[in-house]
């Protein structure tokens, strides 16, 4: 029966012999010395055994250095009878043979890291990784990743000639050249032949690690080149059709610029029409509140010269209803105003405190928490907080404070306007802004909606019924900023 015997197993039976022979011989050697009256030679043959044991075994040197040296001082010490010369040397001898095993072993045992890290590279690159001798052109060793890419074994291909791989003779000449040129290149595209004879393009960087041993990386490119290849097919039709479609959008705006100005002068037209209609809605109610003041003098009169109490009950109605025109007149041209100009930043500190002039607070105190707060919104925007006051002044009853103060969120800013009157009905938060309700009080909170709705404000009132009324002014991210430089509290 024959058994197969890998060749790193006989590598390791070769090394054990010779290793084996090596003690035998030294023990012998020591035996016969000492046994004679030899002292000095012998001792050399320990440093053979010790080197052989680090070079295959690093990591058991330490170990067999100790122990064949304590066999060789505890023969010195018999065959010597404790004599002081041979003591001493020997002591020293031992303790170089330690000092050789340790500085051989540490060596040793840092070159095998190395090789293992190499060795581990080399294995796991995820690029293909070969190296050839420069003068034969023979590949000495390929990783099996580059075996893969070119569809080999690494078996078939160590000590296969540089041609196996590399075919077109001229590429391959000029490769080699290079090396012994400049003893290493930098990334040099070449043509590798696979095992079912097809072409794949590679990246090859190479360079001289020994006197003739060149390693190389490769890389496989022939997908990156087929995907550039059709890359630049893409971008040559996209160009195409990028400069179809820039005429197509070029002659698109030339018409959308004819209806844009088309659309000017409607908007111009527009804007007379309406300036127009707002100067003449202006005069128009200006003549009618001049009528509905003369008709309450002459209601005046007529009560004052009248004593029947059913005709006085009915002129009651009539200057009730003519005040309610004269409301609803007022609303008119409040109303007109909303929208006819552009919208603009407003210092809410500013505004407020400039809005306050023209009305009596009496007792009530007016609180301002609001910084350098800005607010780009229509110009009626004044109007608002002056209505909050009023509506505030009017129904609130028992008000001695009104505040306003704000928080900023992730989503937006809450502009709040606060007081401590007797508040609002739950039943009563969402009608009071309809114009409806407001027909039979004010029409300031209808007003307040429509002015902040022009520019994507909203209002809700989320006060508590006899604690106070509050107003919560929502005004989104883009529509509210702070002026520069000042520094602001945490909200």
């Amino acid at each position: 029966m024959i058994i197969d015997i890998s060749p790193a197993k006989k590598q390791q039976i070769y090394w054990t012999a010779t290793i084996l022979i090596a003690i035998i011989i030294t023990l012998l050697s020591t035996i016969y010395s000492l046994s004679h009256g030899i002292y000095e030679v012998f001792p050399f043959f320990y440093i053979l055994p010790i080197i052989c044991v680090v070079y295959f075994y690093p990591n058991r040197g330490v170990l067999f250095s100790l122990g064949i040296s304590t066999v060789y001082i505890l023969l010195v010490y018999f065959y010597s009878g404790f004599g002081p010369n041979a003591v001493a040397i020997s002591t020293a001898w031992f303790v170089v043979f330690i000092t050789i095993g340790v500085v051989t072993s540490s060596f040793a045992m840092g070159l095998r890291e190395e090789e293992r890290k190499y060795r581990g590279i080399f294995e796991n690159s995820q690029a293909g990784i070969f190296t050839f001798d420069l003068d034969s052109k023979k590949i000495t060793e390929i990783n099996r990743k580059c075996a893969q890419m070119i569809r080999y074994e690494s078996e078939e291909l160590t000590g296969a000639d540089l041609s196996c791989i590399i075919a077109d003779a001229e590429n391959r000449d000029r490769f080699v050249r290079q090396i012994r040129e400049g003893r290493e290149t930098g990334d040099i595209e070449l043509l590798f032949t696979t095992r079912d004879k097809t072409i794949r393009q590679f990246l090859v960087s190479a360079s001289v690690i020994l006197e003739n041993v060149v390693i190389c990386s490769a890389i496989d490119i022939t997908s990156r080149k087929m995907a550039e290849q059709v890359i630049e097919r893409a971008r040559d039709d996209l160009e195409r059709r990028v400069n179809e479609r820039t005429r197509e959008l070029l002659h698109a705006n030339e018409e959308l610029t004819a209806e844009i100005e088309e659309r000017k002068r409607f908007e111009a037209a527009i804007h007379l029409a309406n300036k127009k209609l707002n100067v003449l809605t202006s005069l128009t109610n200006h003549d009618i509140l001049n009528q509905i003041t003369a008709v309450v003098m002459y209601l005046a009169l007529i009560r004052e010269a009248e004593t029947d109490p059913a005709v006085i009950e009915y002129l009651g109605k009539i200057e009730e209803v003519t005040q309610m025109i004269q409301k609803q007149i007022q609303f008119t041209r409040d109303f007109q105003d909303i929208g006819e100009t552009r919208p603009r930043w407003h210092n809410i500190g500013a505004t407020i405190t400039g809005e306050i002039v023209g009305i009596d607070l009496k007792d009530v105190a007016l609180d301002l928490c609001v910084d350098d707060l800005e607010i780009f919104a229509d110009a009626g925007l004044p109007k608002v907080f002056a209505n909050l006051i009023k509506n505030a002044l009017i129904h609130g009853e028992l008000v001695t404070v009104i505040r306003f103060f704000y928080n900023e969120t992730e989503n937006d800013l809450v502009l709040s306007c606060e007081d401590n009157g007797v508040g609002i009905p739950e039943g009563a938060k969402e009608r009071i802004f309809q114009r409806e309700y407001s027909r039979n009080t004010e029409y300031g909170l209808f007003l307040i909606v429509e002015i902040l709705g022009i520019t994507g404000l909203s209002i809700k009132e989320t006060g508590t019924q006899g604690s106070g009324a509050r107003f919560d002014i929502h005004v989104p991210k883009g529509s509210y900023r702070f002026a520069p430089k000042t520094e602001r509290p945490a909200s």
